[in-house]
């Protein structure tokens, strides 16, 4: 272990090695995380157990970086950026910092205004130029023990970027892996006569290649009476088209359901994909414009809450990166100039879904087959949608739907203004299949709204109206499809919806008054008598640690009514991480009332347990009992319940996980997820992943991390508690940027060898020189005498014989052979230690030593 990996290694492990280094351990860390300063240590602030004579001469002058390729998270403005490969050289005595090309492209750095000899500079990496020498305002500073470059460059220099933005080459379409996951249940019953037995499997599965991701989804069913069977939910195949910022699909997907109402198809789909945006770039926000005098700094709140806050330059500024937040409540824009002058201006913010960012769009194209509507034939699909942001209060949108006989095409708009934020939208319909035709619109309106003052939120607020001759996709197929049968006993009854109004709305009652919310809607159809009403009324609060709510729930259709008043309470039994909770729900219907009552909770150091416990008294008065858990495992999750009745009982079990196999590793999980990492820290068995509750590295050296968020920067970070002591990570924390879909490989590089503390002293009894440096026989540095002639070592199979150097140039050299205690147990959790006498090489040099290092 080198000099620098050893204080680096204390300094942000903080591992107790029995050593105390005082003062000493401070500054070497100091050291560790500086490039500029000039120092000279004076050892009598030392402490005087250190030994008679201290050697640190070597740590005097300035601290250089040595030469080398360092894997460095790279920060820009104190904001993260990515990770690149930094190259560090030396030149005239100093360490230079090398702005590399990919370093531009990734800061954003203003190459265009460098003169034309800086330029050629920059191209040619071999020169290695440092970013003090291109705009000498800025300053690059590496910080080793964090393995970071931080880099401060003026804004006048840097590419205006969207807050959150990642660059696409960044983007990792990941390794080649198959990956599967499996939801496996079993279910029994027993009510008197009667009983049931049957087993259901849910699984998934894709097979990544070189960015193409083909995925499958399927269920196999078994029951005692029907047998079994597998059926086939969807195939497809997927890939991102970067340029395009969009993704195709070619296979069985549902469509997106934003201007349309969904359906499921089989065919190709290629839709632009908002993931692939900057979180400040998705959703609906309005561009914040003005002027500023000087340099001003921009505050923008909503709701009272500061969102937003940054510094222009004098002039127009536009402010596009806004986060969405809901349905709005306007921004209060304050502009504070150089001499202190605010000026404040309103900028109405209120959003419907249909709304976007100006500028911005978003299509859809796809065509293909209707899948699963119960149809005797297979009807051919096309589907074409497209929205565009015009300004900062209006968007567009239009569609075109068609299938066979029939066509459909939709335009329409959403506003935003200081009233809220309105859609309206008008499709026209046309149907004829030889046998009957019929023409049709159907015109949609909607409106949202937050109102600040009184804390309100109308969250959607539509109503729907369609003509007699209107028909949608679904009522369409279904005509043709009565139509193409013969004999037909009755005539076809279509629901054709007529008109159609919901309704949602929030109320906070102040900090401690809780909130009411209410949603529901109200719709009749054409050719039937009445109206389809569904409504909820609800309230709930907090009472110290008791979280209680109350509400009513009302449906009614032509031919079923139900009304149900539901109250409910949830209370933790005592404090901290672990605790059971009670919770209590009392429902009462037109059949009478039920009580149910429950205890639940999770337990173990990874909170790997989850029970529940309940006790239930039905309308009818009798009661029941129930029990259900389920235990993570490293590899996979198993699950089981038992209730029990006055007249039945049940049973329950299954299991569910998911596995990755690459090509040198088979890796199983107790998640399933989407986008994914396998991290690979050979030797790190029994090492867990930060975030991951039982996400363990296993004994292959392998782990899999579930639930990466695609096109971000997501950190990995390995806790090396619970690995050997004999295996020390190189870098415990990692970022990627995956694709969507995408099993990134990220790789811990791992130095194994034996943990050892060993106590040296010289022939004559005398401690070693404190700060003396400890080499193996070819040279390399592997640590450095501590107090007391103490060194912490890793030492690798092939040293059998270490060195210790000190004095200038080190002239005083003392050799001692490496004999170390037999391990009992491979994953042992104490260093092992042992006593050695330092030799010196020759008579002569003993001789040497003594005249003139004791002095």
């Amino acid at each position: 272990m080198s000099f620098f990996s050893f204080f680096h290694h204390y300094c942000h492990h903080q591992r107790n090695y029995v050593i105390s280094w005082h003062f000493t351990a401070l500054i070497f860390c100091m050291l560790s995380t500086s490039t500029r300063a000039e120092v000279s240590f004076d050892p009598i602030f030392l402490d005087q157990t250190a030994g008679d004579y201290i050697d640190i001469s070597r740590f005097n002058g300035k601290f250089r970086i040595p030469p080398g390729i360092y894997a460095s998270d790279i920060y820009l403005n104190d904001q993260l950026l990515g990770r690149e490969n930094v190259t560090v050289r030396e030149k005239r005595g100093e360490s230079v910092i090398c702005f590399s090309p990919a370093l531009a492209n990734l800061t954003g750095f203003r190459t265009g205004q460098l003169s034309s000899e800086l330029q050629n500079a920059l191209r040619q990496e071999s020169n290695c130029t440092a970013l003090e020498s291109l705009q000498p305002s800025s300053k690059a500073q590496m910080v080793l023990a964090d393995m970071r470059l931080n880099l401060q460059i003026p804004q006048a220099w840097l590419n205006r970027t969207a807050r959150g933005y990642v660059d696409p080459e960044l983007w990792e379409e990941g390794s080649n892996a198959l990956y599967a996951s499996y939801d496996n249940s079993y279910f029994k019953q027993d009510s008197g006569r009667f009983g049931s037995e049957s087993f259901y499997s849910k699984l998934g599965g894709s097979l990544n290649i070189h960015g193409w991701m083909f995925r499958h989804s399927g269920a196999w069913r078994w029951s005692k009476n029907n047998g079994n069977s597998y059926s086939v939910l969807s195939n497809n195949l997927q890939r991102d088209i970067t340029s395009l910022r969009a993704r195709i699909l070619i296979g069985d997907a549902n469509s997106s359901g934003a201007l349309f109402n969904s359906f499921m198809f089989r065919g190709v789909r290629l839709a632009t994909s908002e993931q692939m945006l900057p979180d400040s770039q998705r959703g609906y926000a309005p561009v914040v414009r003005g002027i500023a005098q000087t340099n001003a700094r921009v505050q923008i709140r909503q709701n009272n809450a500061l969102i937003y806050e940054t510094t222009v330059p004098p002039g127009e500024f536009a402010i596009i990166d806004i986060y969405p937040s809901g349905y709005g409540g306007d921004l209060r824009v304050t502009v504070t100039e150089s001499d202190g002058r605010e000026a404040e201006f309103v900028v109405p913010y209120a959003a419907v879904s249909e709304m976007i960012r100006p500028g911005s769009y978003r299509y859809s194209l796809l065509m293909g087959t209707l899948r699963n509507q119960n149809l005797s034939y297979t009807p051919k699909v096309f589907q074409a949608t497209f929205q565009y942001g015009i300004n900062n209060w209006l968007t567009g949108y239009s569609g075109l739907l068609g299938s066979g006989d029939y066509l459909a095409g939709l335009v329409g708009g959403a506003i935003s203004t200081p009233a809220g934020a309105f859609a309206l939208d008008a499709t026209g319909a046309s149907f004829d299949d030889g046998t009957s035709a019929q023409n049709g619109i159907s015109v949609r309106a909607s409106y949202s709204k937050f109102i600040s003052t009184t804390n309100s939120t109308i969250s959607v607020a539509a109503y729907r109206f369609s003509s007699s001759g209107y028909l949608d996709l679904n009522n369409a197929t279904q005509l043709v499809d009565f139509h193409q049968k013969e004999n037909q006993a009755q005539g076809l009854q279509l629901n054709r919806p007529q008109n159609r109004l919901s309704l949602t709305l929030n109320q906070q009652l102040g900090e401690n008054g809780g909130n009411i919310y209410t949603s529901g809607y109200v719709e009749n159809y054409w050719g039937r008598q009445g109206s389809d009403v569904q409504y909820q009324l609800g309230y709930t609060n907090r009472f110290k640690l008791v979280n209680y709510g109350i509400s009513l729930n009302r449906a009614r259709n032509a031919s079923y009514s139900e009304t149900q008043y539901l109250l409910s309470f949830s209370l933790p039994l005592g404090r901290g991480s672990h605790i059971p909770y009670v919770n209590s729900y009392t429902t009462r219907s037109d059949d009478g009332i039920t009580t149910q009552l429950a205890l639940s909770g999770v337990l173990g150091e990874k909170d790997q347990l989850d029970y529940n416990v309940g006790v239930a008294r039905e309308n009818n008065g009798d009661s029941s009992g129930n029990i259900s858990g389920s235990y993570r495992f490293r590899n996979t999750q198993l699950k089981a319940s038992y209730a029990k009745g006055k007249s039945y009982r049940s049973y329950t079990a299954g299991m569910n996980g998911s596995f990755v196999l690459l090509p040198d590793a088979l890796v199983a999980s107790p998640y399933t997820g989407d986008t994914q990492a396998v991290v690979q820290a050979k030797g790190a068995a029994g090492a867990s992943i930060e975030g991951y509750p039982g996400v363990i590295v296993n004994d292959a050296g392998y782990a899999l991390v579930p639930w990466l968020t695609p096109y971000r920067i997501n950190k990995i970070a390995i806790n090396p508690t619970g690995m050997p002591l004999d295996v020390e990570l190189e870098s415990t924390v990692k970022q990627v940027v995956p694709r969507a879909g995408a099993i990134v490989k990220v790789n811990y590089p791992t130095k194994q060898g034996n943990a050892v503390l060993i106590q040296a002293q010289l022939p004559n009894g005398e401690a070693l020189p404190f700060g003396a440096s400890v080499k193996t026989e070819d040279g390399r540095d592997v640590g450095v005498v501590a107090q007391g002639g103490q060194m912490y070592i890793r030492l690798e199979e092939t040293m059998n014989r270490l060195q210790v150097s000190w004095g200038p140039h080190s002239r005083y050299t003392c050799l001692f052979d490496v004999n170390l205690p037999e391990k009992t147990d491979k994953r042992q959790r104490q260093f092992q230690r042992f006593n050695t006498t330092c030799r010196y090489p020759t008579p002569v040099a003993r001789q040497e030593t003594l005249a003139k290092a004791v002095r």
